[in-house]
């Protein structure tokens, strides 16, 4: 009954247009208040300072720095421009060449947000011109952004990994397959279903092999960043935020001396929107903790092992419960917010029973892309609807058969959990 009461609160404070990070806040002091009374006061002003006061959190400033400089460098149009000259002349190709990229994309950005938004300048208007409809375009490109939260380096796991103390490196490692497998799903999909209503334009443009290699020659520096990051952490090179900080330095090399798009006015408009996003960040983390705290001086955890233990419910039972749970929390609640409010709760929980948390963490991850497209609050269609200046129904109605596909895909991954735990083999 209090978990019901505390999202009606968070539903009211929202409705009312009070920005996320300040409405979870006041809800959480709110609560705090009804728990402890006007003593309870007194601890927020630590809550607040102690969840930003972690050296793994400061990768995220640095990830959005990386993927404000790599956005600045135009790097998404170079990667799309090689794709599209590898594989554009396939059946459905330039659709596929959307979802390799945005792949790609996800492996040097960290947000789904800001890979959909690259990817939605680069490749909306040409699909369209080619004959693809329109809600098909923009439900594809939303589907595969989300991408960015689940091939590393994601933002998301950071987080996660802040709240549970688990390995932030068996966290990206353990991403890799799944978000492999999931790409893999969309284009055939989009192989299979290329042309949805469409009325197509299609001339066959043949690329030289010369040309082929030329291009690949000029995105290496591109797709050598997340082996970079990847690879540094798992060979014990430097940690999780220490690769941060190598990738902007790399991504400010590539962008100056190799490919030159940068240019050192730039760096103003890069650092401002940089501030914007980690601010954003911050205010959410910030509302979510108080939130947290509150929920857990309610002692919400320990009430739901033993509901668990009265049910009898099985690992399977409880997981596929939660995921129930978390699609429709994703309908209301930012990502960031989820991950404050409910990990705290659920961690312990996955302890009592034995499962495996980096295997739940990326069913958790799967369902928060599903979230970040789905009304009334999924971030990455207001996102796409913003950038194209079409209705935001029309990105909905073409996301609808894409959230089918990544439910189906958490089914995948409930099934044969090896996908992801086959990390440690």
């Amino acid at each position: 009954m209090i978990i019901f009461l505390i999202f009606i609160i968070i539903i009211l404070i929202l409705a009312i247009g009070v920005p996320v990070g300040i409405g979870l806040g006041i809800s959480g002091l709110l609560l705090s208040l009804y728990t402890g009374g006007n003593n309870i006061l007194i601890s927020i002003p630590q809550t607040i300072y102690s969840s930003g006061n972690s050296f793994l959190l400061s990768a995220i400033p640095l990830f959005i720095l990386m993927s404000e400089i790599l956005k600045k460098a135009n790097i998404i149009q170079i990667l799309f421009d090689t794709v599209n000259k590898l594989v554009g002349n396939l059946r459905g190709g330039l659709a596929v060449t959307t979802v390799i990229t945005s792949a790609i994309g996800a492996s040097i950005t960290g947000s789904s947000v800001a890979n959909a938004a690259s990817m939605c300048i680069v490749a909306a208007n040409p699909m369209i011109k080619m004959g693809y409809n329109r809600k098909f375009t923009y439900g594809l490109i939303a589907a595969s952004g989300t991408l960015g939260i689940l091939i590393p380096p994601s933002i998301p796991m950071v987080l996660f990994a802040s709240v549970t103390n688990e390995s932030v490196g068996k966290l990206f490692i353990a991403g890799i397959i799944p978000g492999l497998i999931l790409t893999l799903i969309l284009c055939l999909y989009v192989i299979i279903f290329p042309n949805l209503n469409s009325n197509f334009k299609k001339k066959k443009i043949y690329y030289s092999l010369r040309d082929k290699l030329s291009s690949i020659y000029k995105a290496l520096p591109a797709i050598f960043l997340p082996i970079l990051i990847i690879g540094g952490i798992y060979l014990g090179w430097f940690t999780p935020t220490e690769s941060a900080a190598v990738g902007v330095s790399y991504a400010l090399f590539a962008g100056f001396f190799f490919y030159r798009t940068l240019k050192f006015k730039d760096l103003f408009s890069i650092f401002r929107d940089s501030l914007h996003s980690t601010c954003m960040i911050v205010l959410l983390i910030s509302g979510s903790m108080i939130l947290g705290h509150a929920v857990t001086s309610l002692k919400i955890g320990d009430d739901l092992i033993k509901l668990i233990n009265e049910l009898n419910l099985s690992n399977i039972q409880f997981v596929m419960a939660v995921m129930l749970l978390l699609f429709v929390i994703g309908c209301i609640l930012e990502v960031i917010s989820v991950i404050y409010i409910i990990v705290p709760i659920l961690y312990p929980i996955l302890l009592f029973l034995g499962i495996d948390p980096i295997w739940f963490a990326i069913l958790f991850i799967v369902n928060m892309e599903i979230a970040l497209i789905t009304p009334p609050i999924g971030m990455v269609l207001y996102v796409i609807a913003g950038i194209t200046h079409r209705p935001i129904s029309e990105v909905i109605s073409g996301s609808i058969p894409f959230i089918l596909i990544l439910i189906f895909f958490i089914g995948l991954l409930l099934l044969i959990p090896s996908l992801v735990t086959g990390y440690r083999i």
